[in-house]
Protein backbone atom coordinates (compact mmCIF):
# COMPACT_ATOMS: atom_id res chain seq x y z
CA UNK A 1 0.00 0.00 0.00
CA UNK A 2 1.35 3.39 -0.95
CA UNK A 3 1.17 6.05 1.72
CA UNK A 4 1.29 9.67 0.60
CA UNK A 5 3.81 11.42 2.82
CA UNK A 6 2.33 14.43 4.57
CA UNK A 7 4.37 17.63 4.66
CA UNK A 8 3.58 20.72 6.70
CA UNK A 9 2.61 23.68 4.55
CA UNK A 10 5.15 26.54 4.92
CA UNK A 11 4.09 30.23 5.32
CA UNK A 12 4.11 33.33 7.54
CA UNK A 13 1.99 33.79 10.56
CA UNK A 14 0.02 37.02 11.02
CA UNK A 15 2.45 38.19 13.69
CA UNK A 16 5.41 37.63 11.42
CA UNK A 17 3.76 39.61 8.62
CA UNK A 18 3.02 42.48 10.98
CA UNK A 19 6.63 42.52 12.16
CA UNK A 20 7.91 42.61 8.57
CA UNK A 21 5.52 45.44 7.71
CA UNK A 22 6.61 47.37 10.79
CA UNK A 23 10.27 46.96 9.86
CA UNK A 24 9.61 48.18 6.30
CA UNK A 25 7.69 51.18 7.65
CA UNK A 26 10.58 52.09 9.95
CA UNK A 27 13.07 51.79 7.09
CA UNK A 28 10.92 54.05 4.89
CA UNK A 29 10.58 56.57 7.72
CA UNK A 30 14.37 56.60 8.08
CA UNK A 31 14.99 56.78 4.34
CA UNK A 32 12.48 59.49 3.42
CA UNK A 33 14.24 62.36 5.27
CA UNK A 34 17.51 61.31 3.70
CA UNK A 35 15.94 61.40 0.23
CA UNK A 36 14.37 64.79 0.94
CA UNK A 37 17.69 66.08 2.27
CA UNK A 38 19.49 64.85 -0.84
CA UNK A 39 16.94 66.56 -3.07
CA UNK A 40 17.26 69.82 -1.15
CA UNK A 41 21.05 69.60 -1.37
CA UNK A 42 20.70 69.28 -5.14
CA UNK A 43 18.31 72.23 -5.30
CA UNK A 44 20.64 74.34 -3.16
CA UNK A 45 23.58 73.42 -5.41
CA UNK A 46 21.58 74.53 -8.46
CA UNK A 47 20.70 77.78 -6.71
CA UNK A 48 24.37 78.35 -5.92
CA UNK A 49 25.25 77.78 -9.56
CA UNK A 50 22.54 80.25 -10.67
CA UNK A 51 24.01 82.96 -8.46
CA UNK A 52 27.53 82.21 -9.68
CA UNK A 53 26.35 82.68 -13.26
CA UNK A 54 24.69 85.99 -12.36
CA UNK A 55 27.83 87.20 -10.57
CA UNK A 56 29.96 86.26 -13.59
CA UNK A 57 27.55 88.04 -15.93
CA UNK A 58 27.70 91.18 -13.77
CA UNK A 59 31.51 91.03 -13.79
CA UNK A 60 31.53 90.78 -17.58
CA UNK A 61 29.08 93.66 -17.77
CA UNK A 62 31.36 95.75 -15.56
CA UNK A 63 34.36 94.89 -17.69
CA UNK A 64 32.58 95.97 -20.86
CA UNK A 65 30.74 99.03 -19.53
CA UNK A 66 32.95 100.29 -16.72
CA UNK A 67 30.38 99.75 -13.96
CA UNK A 68 28.05 97.13 -12.54
CA UNK A 69 24.54 97.03 -14.04
CA UNK A 70 22.04 99.34 -12.37
CA UNK A 71 19.00 98.18 -10.47
CA UNK A 72 16.80 100.43 -12.54
CA UNK A 73 17.01 103.76 -14.28
CA UNK A 74 14.53 106.55 -14.56
CA UNK A 75 11.92 106.32 -17.27
CA UNK A 76 9.27 108.60 -18.67
CA UNK A 77 6.10 108.62 -16.58
CA UNK A 78 3.87 109.28 -19.58
CA UNK A 79 4.93 109.40 -23.19
CA UNK A 80 1.87 109.36 -25.49
CA UNK A 81 0.80 107.12 -27.05
CA UNK A 82 2.87 104.86 -24.82
CA UNK A 83 2.11 104.49 -21.15
CA UNK A 84 4.31 103.58 -18.21
CA UNK A 85 2.62 103.40 -14.82
CA UNK A 86 5.86 103.11 -12.84
CA UNK A 87 8.93 105.36 -13.05
CA UNK A 88 11.31 102.44 -12.41
CA UNK A 89 12.61 100.95 -15.61
CA UNK A 90 14.13 97.63 -16.67
CA UNK A 91 15.64 95.44 -13.98
CA UNK A 92 19.29 94.57 -13.53
CA UNK A 93 18.55 91.19 -15.13
CA UNK A 94 17.21 92.69 -18.34
CA UNK A 95 20.10 95.11 -18.55
CA UNK A 96 22.71 92.36 -18.29
CA UNK A 97 20.71 89.62 -20.05
CA UNK A 98 23.14 89.67 -22.96
CA UNK A 99 25.85 88.52 -20.55
CA UNK A 100 24.17 85.32 -19.30
CA UNK A 101 23.13 83.78 -22.60
CA UNK A 102 19.84 85.66 -22.95
CA UNK A 103 20.66 87.61 -26.06
CA UNK A 104 17.20 86.86 -27.46
CA UNK A 105 15.62 88.69 -24.53
CA UNK A 106 18.00 91.61 -24.89
CA UNK A 107 17.31 91.93 -28.61
CA UNK A 108 13.54 91.75 -28.04
CA UNK A 109 13.60 94.63 -25.54
CA UNK A 110 12.77 98.14 -26.68
CA UNK A 111 15.04 100.17 -24.41
CA UNK A 112 13.75 103.44 -25.82
CA UNK A 113 10.51 102.72 -23.94
CA UNK A 114 9.99 101.66 -20.34
CA UNK A 115 9.59 98.20 -18.84
CA UNK A 116 5.92 99.02 -18.16
CA UNK A 117 5.19 99.96 -21.74
CA UNK A 118 2.73 97.79 -23.64
CA UNK A 119 5.32 97.35 -26.40
CA UNK A 120 7.53 95.40 -23.98
CA UNK A 121 4.93 92.99 -22.65
CA UNK A 122 6.48 90.06 -24.57
CA UNK A 123 9.62 89.89 -22.44
CA UNK A 124 7.51 89.77 -19.25
CA UNK A 125 6.45 86.21 -20.00
CA UNK A 126 9.93 84.85 -20.71
CA UNK A 127 10.91 82.63 -17.80
CA UNK A 128 14.68 82.41 -17.46
CA UNK A 129 15.59 79.20 -15.63
CA UNK A 130 18.77 80.65 -14.19
CA UNK A 131 16.66 83.26 -12.38
CA UNK A 132 14.57 80.65 -10.55
CA UNK A 133 15.69 78.85 -7.39
CA UNK A 134 14.29 75.30 -7.56
CA UNK A 135 13.41 75.48 -3.85
CA UNK A 136 11.33 78.63 -4.29
CA UNK A 137 7.56 78.11 -4.37
CA UNK A 138 4.73 79.97 -6.10
CA UNK A 139 7.16 81.09 -8.79
CA UNK A 140 5.45 79.73 -11.90
CA UNK A 141 4.40 82.05 -14.70
CA UNK A 142 0.87 83.37 -14.40
CA UNK A 143 -1.48 85.10 -16.80
CA UNK A 144 -2.28 88.78 -16.55
CA UNK A 145 -5.92 89.43 -15.70
CA UNK A 146 -8.23 89.93 -18.66
CA UNK A 147 -8.83 93.58 -17.80
CA UNK A 148 -5.93 95.90 -17.15
CA UNK A 149 -7.49 99.29 -17.69
CA UNK A 150 -9.21 100.20 -14.44
CA UNK A 151 -6.21 101.31 -12.43
CA UNK A 152 -5.22 99.78 -9.11
CA UNK A 153 -8.69 98.34 -8.54
CA UNK A 154 -7.88 95.30 -10.71
CA UNK A 155 -4.70 93.89 -9.27
CA UNK A 156 -2.33 96.23 -7.46
CA UNK A 157 1.32 96.07 -8.31
CA UNK A 158 1.18 94.97 -11.95
CA UNK A 159 3.50 96.80 -14.30
CA UNK A 160 0.59 97.31 -16.70
CA UNK A 161 -2.06 98.21 -14.14
CA UNK A 162 -2.96 101.52 -15.72
CA UNK A 163 -2.92 100.76 -19.43
CA UNK A 164 -5.48 102.91 -21.29
CA UNK A 165 -8.47 101.15 -22.80
CA UNK A 166 -7.15 101.69 -26.31
CA UNK A 167 -3.99 99.71 -25.48
CA UNK A 168 -5.28 96.42 -23.99
CA UNK A 169 -2.93 93.54 -23.25
CA UNK A 170 -3.16 90.70 -25.78
CA UNK A 171 -5.01 87.58 -24.67
CA UNK A 172 -2.73 85.07 -23.00
CA UNK A 173 -0.14 87.61 -21.87
CA UNK A 174 2.00 86.06 -19.14
CA UNK A 175 4.25 87.27 -16.34
CA UNK A 176 7.40 85.42 -15.26
CA UNK A 177 9.26 85.98 -12.00
CA UNK A 178 12.66 85.67 -10.35
CA UNK A 179 14.02 84.28 -7.09
CA UNK A 180 16.98 86.68 -6.97
CA UNK A 181 17.62 90.37 -6.46
CA UNK A 182 20.43 92.91 -6.53
CA UNK A 183 21.96 94.25 -3.32
CA UNK A 184 20.68 97.79 -2.74
CA UNK A 185 22.42 98.06 0.65
CA UNK A 186 20.94 98.69 4.07
CA UNK A 187 17.75 100.16 2.62
CA UNK A 188 15.90 100.76 -0.63
CA UNK A 189 12.67 102.50 -1.54
CA UNK A 190 10.39 103.65 -4.32
CA UNK A 191 12.10 105.57 -7.04
CA UNK A 192 11.20 108.65 -9.02
CA UNK A 193 12.85 110.49 -11.85
CA UNK A 194 12.30 113.55 -9.65
CA UNK A 195 14.36 112.07 -6.81
CA UNK A 196 17.01 114.52 -5.58
CA UNK A 197 20.59 113.49 -6.27
CA UNK A 198 21.35 114.03 -2.57
CA UNK A 199 18.92 111.22 -1.70
CA UNK A 200 20.20 108.85 -4.38
CA UNK A 201 23.70 109.42 -3.04
CA UNK A 202 22.65 107.79 0.24
CA UNK A 203 22.35 104.32 -1.31
CA UNK A 204 25.22 102.19 -0.03
CA UNK A 205 24.80 98.89 -1.88
CA UNK A 206 26.08 97.69 -5.23
CA UNK A 207 22.92 97.53 -7.38
CA UNK A 208 20.17 100.10 -6.80
CA UNK A 209 18.15 102.89 -8.44
CA UNK A 210 20.20 104.57 -11.16
CA UNK A 211 23.37 102.95 -9.83
CA UNK A 212 26.65 102.83 -11.76
CA UNK A 213 29.01 101.29 -9.21
CA UNK A 214 32.57 100.55 -10.29
CA UNK A 215 34.46 97.63 -8.82
CA UNK A 216 37.06 100.13 -7.62
CA UNK A 217 34.34 101.83 -5.55
CA UNK A 218 33.81 98.67 -3.47
CA UNK A 219 36.44 99.63 -0.93
CA UNK A 220 35.17 97.19 1.68
CA UNK A 221 36.51 94.44 -0.59
CA UNK A 222 34.74 92.39 -3.23
CA UNK A 223 34.96 89.29 -1.01
CA UNK A 224 33.13 91.14 1.80
CA UNK A 225 30.28 92.71 -0.17
CA UNK A 226 27.01 91.28 -1.45
CA UNK A 227 26.19 91.51 -5.15
CA UNK A 228 23.04 89.38 -5.46
CA UNK A 229 20.93 87.50 -2.96
CA UNK A 230 17.92 85.25 -2.82
CA UNK A 231 14.57 87.04 -2.73
CA UNK A 232 11.96 84.31 -2.46
CA UNK A 233 8.66 85.02 -4.17
CA UNK A 234 6.86 82.50 -1.97
CA UNK A 235 7.76 84.43 1.19
CA UNK A 236 6.29 87.60 -0.25
CA UNK A 237 2.81 86.20 0.23
CA UNK A 238 3.53 86.60 3.95
CA UNK A 239 5.51 89.84 3.81
CA UNK A 240 3.45 91.65 1.18
CA UNK A 241 0.05 89.91 0.94
CA UNK A 242 -1.74 92.72 -0.86
CA UNK A 243 0.76 92.97 -3.72
CA UNK A 244 2.53 89.60 -3.63
CA UNK A 245 0.78 88.22 -6.72
CA UNK A 246 2.89 90.50 -8.89
CA UNK A 247 6.02 90.91 -6.74
CA UNK A 248 9.31 89.64 -8.19
CA UNK A 249 8.34 90.43 -11.79
CA UNK A 250 11.69 89.67 -13.37
CA UNK A 251 11.82 92.54 -15.87
CA UNK A 252 10.82 95.26 -13.39
CA UNK A 253 13.34 97.48 -11.61
CA UNK A 254 10.78 98.20 -8.89
CA UNK A 255 12.40 97.90 -5.47
CA UNK A 256 10.25 94.98 -4.25
CA UNK A 257 10.68 93.10 -7.54
CA UNK A 258 14.40 92.76 -8.18
CA UNK A 259 16.19 94.52 -5.31
CA UNK A 260 16.77 93.47 -1.71
CA UNK A 261 17.97 95.37 1.34
CA UNK A 262 19.58 94.26 4.59
CA UNK A 263 17.22 96.36 6.72
CA UNK A 264 15.63 93.16 8.04
CA UNK A 265 17.49 89.89 8.73
CA UNK A 266 17.19 87.17 6.09
CA UNK A 267 14.09 84.98 6.00
CA UNK A 268 11.91 87.26 8.08
CA UNK A 269 8.85 85.49 6.65
CA UNK A 270 10.13 82.14 7.92
CA UNK A 271 9.69 83.14 11.56
CA UNK A 272 12.45 85.43 12.78
CA UNK A 273 10.97 86.64 16.05
CA UNK A 274 12.39 90.15 16.36
CA UNK A 275 9.19 92.01 17.07
CA UNK A 276 8.51 93.20 13.53
CA UNK A 277 4.81 93.59 12.76
CA UNK A 278 3.48 92.17 9.50
CA UNK A 279 0.60 93.97 7.81
CA UNK A 280 -1.47 93.59 4.66
CA UNK A 281 0.22 96.63 3.15
CA UNK A 282 3.91 97.19 3.80
CA UNK A 283 6.67 99.31 2.34
CA UNK A 284 10.05 97.96 3.40
CA UNK A 285 9.24 94.35 4.36
CA UNK A 286 9.08 93.10 0.72
CA UNK A 287 12.74 94.06 0.30
CA UNK A 288 13.79 91.32 2.74
CA UNK A 289 16.11 88.63 1.39
CA UNK A 290 15.11 85.03 1.95
CA UNK A 291 14.83 81.51 0.61
CA UNK A 292 13.22 78.13 1.16
CA UNK A 293 16.55 76.52 1.98
CA UNK A 294 16.51 75.44 5.64
CA UNK A 295 18.32 77.85 7.95
CA UNK A 296 19.35 80.66 5.61
CA UNK A 297 19.81 81.88 2.04
CA UNK A 298 22.47 82.00 -0.68
CA UNK A 299 24.24 85.26 -1.53
CA UNK A 300 26.64 86.01 -4.36
CA UNK A 301 29.53 88.30 -3.44
CA UNK A 302 31.25 90.79 -5.70
CA UNK A 303 34.26 88.51 -6.14
CA UNK A 304 32.00 85.87 -7.72
CA UNK A 305 31.87 83.58 -4.70
CA UNK A 306 28.57 82.35 -3.26
CA UNK A 307 28.05 81.86 0.47
CA UNK A 308 25.16 80.51 2.50
CA UNK A 309 24.18 83.15 5.07
CA UNK A 310 22.42 81.77 8.14
CA UNK A 311 19.26 83.32 9.55
CA UNK A 312 21.12 83.71 12.84
CA UNK A 313 23.74 86.10 11.40
CA UNK A 314 24.41 89.16 13.54
CA UNK A 315 21.95 91.93 12.64
CA UNK A 316 21.08 95.31 14.10
CA UNK A 317 18.38 95.77 16.73
CA UNK A 318 14.84 97.07 16.29
CA UNK A 319 12.89 99.35 18.58
CA UNK A 320 9.44 100.87 18.80
CA UNK A 321 9.86 103.25 15.84
CA UNK A 322 7.76 102.54 12.75
CA UNK A 323 7.24 104.19 9.39
CA UNK A 324 3.91 105.47 8.05
CA UNK A 325 2.99 101.93 6.97
CA UNK A 326 3.63 100.52 10.42
CA UNK A 327 6.88 98.78 9.45
CA UNK A 328 9.35 98.47 12.30
CA UNK A 329 12.53 100.50 11.88
CA UNK A 330 16.03 99.75 13.15
CA UNK A 331 17.17 101.67 16.21
CA UNK A 332 20.15 103.16 14.40
CA UNK A 333 18.63 105.06 11.51
CA UNK A 334 18.23 108.70 10.69
CA UNK A 335 15.54 109.90 8.31
CA UNK A 336 15.98 111.74 5.04
CA UNK A 337 12.86 113.73 4.33
CA UNK A 338 11.40 113.86 0.83
CA UNK A 339 8.21 115.86 0.16
CA UNK A 340 5.21 113.55 0.32
CA UNK A 341 3.81 114.48 -3.07
CA UNK A 342 3.36 112.28 -6.15
CA UNK A 343 5.18 110.31 -7.32
CA UNK A 344 6.68 109.96 -3.85
CA UNK A 345 5.34 107.30 -1.56
CA UNK A 346 3.05 107.50 1.42
CA UNK A 347 4.59 109.43 4.30
CA UNK A 348 7.37 110.99 2.27
CA UNK A 349 10.12 109.72 4.58
CA UNK A 350 13.06 107.69 3.37
CA UNK A 351 15.65 105.89 5.44
CA UNK A 352 19.30 106.81 5.62
CA UNK A 353 21.64 104.61 7.62
CA UNK A 354 23.77 106.59 10.06
CA UNK A 355 26.55 104.01 10.21
CA UNK A 356 26.21 103.08 13.88
CA UNK A 357 25.58 99.66 15.43
CA UNK A 358 25.70 97.78 12.15
CA UNK A 359 25.33 94.04 12.38
CA UNK A 360 27.50 91.72 10.30
CA UNK A 361 24.63 91.28 7.86
CA UNK A 362 24.39 95.04 7.27
CA UNK A 363 28.17 95.35 6.98
CA UNK A 364 28.20 92.77 4.18
CA UNK A 365 25.61 94.80 2.25
CA UNK A 366 27.56 98.09 2.19
CA UNK A 367 30.23 98.70 -0.43
CA UNK A 368 32.28 101.40 1.30
CA UNK A 369 31.40 101.44 4.98
CA UNK A 370 34.96 100.83 6.15
CA UNK A 371 33.99 97.68 8.06
CA UNK A 372 36.33 94.74 8.44
CA UNK A 373 34.33 91.49 8.39
CA UNK A 374 35.98 88.16 9.13
CA UNK A 375 34.69 85.19 7.17
CA UNK A 376 34.08 83.28 10.39
CA UNK A 377 31.46 85.90 11.34
CA UNK A 378 29.07 84.44 8.78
Amino acid sequence: MNHRSSRRRSGFTLIELLVVIAIIAVLIALLLPAVQSAREAARRAQCTNNLKQLALAAANYESANGCLPGGSYEGTLYNPPHWASFPENFSVFVRMSNYFEQGTVYNATNFSLTSADIANYTICGIQVNSLICPSDVQNDKIAFPASQNSGNSVLPGWSFNEIPTNFPLPAGAMQAFTSYAGNAGTFTFGFSNLMPASVLAQFNGTIYNDSAVRISAITDGTSNTFLFGEHSKGHLFTLDPRYAVSDNSWQSGRWYDTLFASMYPPNLAAGNNIGIPLSSESYYLPTDAGSYHPGGANFAFCDGSVHFIKNSISSWAFGANTDSYGDALPNNTAMVYVPATPPYSKGGSYLQNNGAMLGVYQQLSTRAGGEVVSSDAY
